[in-house]
Formats: C-alpha cells, sequence, structure tokens
C-alpha cells in the first residue's frame, strides 16, 4: 500500500494526519498540530506532490500512543503491567516501528495526557495531548513502520492513566464557591446516577477503565464537599458488584480502581459555576 493510501487510511479512522519528510520523522509542516486533517482533498493534495511520510496528532485523534523501545521495552511495560495487578496490555491497534519497537495505539481518557519520556519504564514513553507518532506506511532508513496488530483500538488501561494523570499545581487555589444547597444536590445526584450507571453497563475488557473513570468524577464530588468518601465507595463497589464472578472480575479489583479513582479525583474538586 502507498503512503498516500495509508495515510488515508488513517485520516479515514478519524486520526488527523499532516507530512513528515520522507524517509524522517520530522514533520514537513509548521504548526503540524493545527494543520493535521482527516480531509481526503487536503490529504490527497499534500502526498501527490511527494511520498512524504504520515504523522498523526495523538491529541486531536484522541488518541495516547505507547511507544516501546528496543531492547526491553514490551518487557518493561509488561513487568509495569504485572505490578499494578493487570495483564500486559497487547490486545490493541499496534504498529511495528522501523526500528524494530512497537506503538501501542489506546483511546485516550477523559483526564489529558501528554507526552512522556522513561516515565513508565527505561525505553517506555508515550504521546498524548500535543505529540505526534509516525504512522503505519512510514519509512525511515530501510525500516518500514507497518501494522502488526490490526485491532480495535482499546481503551487506555486504568493503572496507565492512575500512573500518567499530573498532579494538580501546587498553588492551585480552588475559588470559593457558594452555590445554592438545591442546586449542589441536583448536580450530585445527576452525577451520580450517570456515573453508576456506567458502572453497572460495562463490558468486560473495560470495566476497570470504566470503574477508575466514574471513580475519578465521584472523587471531584468527594474533594468538594458535597459527597461522603465512604458513601462514595459504597456506591460504587455496589454498582460494580453486578460484575463479581463475571470473566474473573471481583471486589477486591472494583476496590482497587474505585479507592484509587477517588484519590485522584479528590485533587480536582469539582467546582460549580
Amino acid at each position: 500500500m502507498t503512503r498516500y493510501r495509508e495515510a488515508l487510511d488513517a485520516a479515514a479512522r478519524g486520526w488527523p494526519v499532516f507530512p513528515l519528510r520522507p524517509h524522517e520523522k520530522v514533520p514537513a509542516l509548521r504548526g503540524w498540530d493545527h494543520e493535521a486533517t482527516t480531509d481526503r482533498d487536503r490529504v490527497r493534495a499534500w502526498w501527490a506532490r511527494r511520498p512524504w511520510n504520515i504523522g498523526i496528532s495523538c491529541g486531536a485523534a484522541g488518541l495516547l500512543v505507547v511507544d516501546l523501545d528496543l531492547p526491553h521495552g514490551r518487557e518493561a511495560f509488561a513487568r509495569r503491567a504485572w505490578q499494578h495487578g493487570a495483564e500486559d496490555p497487547r490486545d490493541t491497534y499496534t504498529v511495528a516501528t522501523a526500528g524494530g519497537g512497537e506503538h501501542r495505539y489506546f483511546v485516550a481518557p477523559e483526564v489529558p495526557l501528554g507526552n512522556t519520556v522513561g516515565r513508565i519504564a527505561p525505553q517506555v514513553d508515550t504521546r498524548g495531548v500535543g505529540g505526534y507518532v509516525v504512522a503505519a506506511g512510514s519509512r525511515v532508513g530501510r525500516g518500514r513502520y507497518r501494522v502488526l496488530r490490526d485491532l480495535p483500538v482499546a481503551p487506555v488501561p486504568g493503572w496507565l492513566v492512575e500512573l500518567l494523570a499530573p498532579p494538580p499545581p501546587e498553588d492551585l487555589v480552588v475559588p470559593v464557591q457558594r452555590p445554592s444547597p438545591r442546586r449542589v444536590g441536583a448536580y450530585r445526584d445527576a452525577v451520580l446516577a450517570g456515573e453508576l450507571d456506567r458502572v453497572r453497563g460495562a463490558r468486560p475488557g473495560v470495566r476497570a477503565h470504566v470503574v477508575f473513570t466514574a471513580a475519578c468524577r465521584v472523587g471531584e464530588l468527594v474533594g468538594a464537599g458535597w459527597l461522603d468518601e465512604r458513601t462514595a465507595v459504597d456506591l460504587l463497589l455496589g454498582a460494580a458488584s453486578g460484575h463479581n464472578g463475571v470473566e474473573g472480575w471481583s471486589e477486591r479489583e472494583a476496590l482497587h480502581h474505585v479507592d484509587n479513582g477517588i484519590a485522584l479525583g479528590r485533587r480536582r474538586p469539582r467546582v460549580l459555576r
């Protein structure tokens, strides 16, 4: 498949693309993050001129891409997952890099995640908001980027979100809000109803992510002083109890993700404006 076709394929997936210099990883455009597009006509016009390599704007595409370098990136990432009680997250769209490594694509969470180098483990980097990734079909040196596992893009594992979520600034001052008790109650109840429904309806394979992100939002209510933490935990565990025993799910796993999600959410108290 030509690079033009590969660029169209990425754009058809909803991933905004832009040209990289031929046989390089360097953007061919200034302001690539603003120029990246899924428009077929613009893609056709760019790649009709030269056999550009293909870049994907990760933030605009709603992706977090984990870059596993040789020689030990894959093993280090798997170890990190096991340390958090999870399996190595291999079942997602994956591209083999020109250097022999892997790019694993994940659906970005609601918490904005940027770019990291070695934060997860040595030879394990990430590309998210403000970053880009070299797409399948590109060539660097004698190597080629090719699809290794053509699977649906999986959600970011909850443990990875916990690990990468940035802490709030130390000097963050939350404005004092005095909304009416009726408004607070209505908002709290609506958030709880929505998040508990999400937990009840979570499908195997994404339950950990759903429980964690739901707990994050409920934790924001706890941090604002609008909900007791014990009540929050009990409600979330109750919503997750219908999954107990289904494909290995347990109350212990639910509690792990609930505790971590509430802890993160509390650091970002909900503010009504």
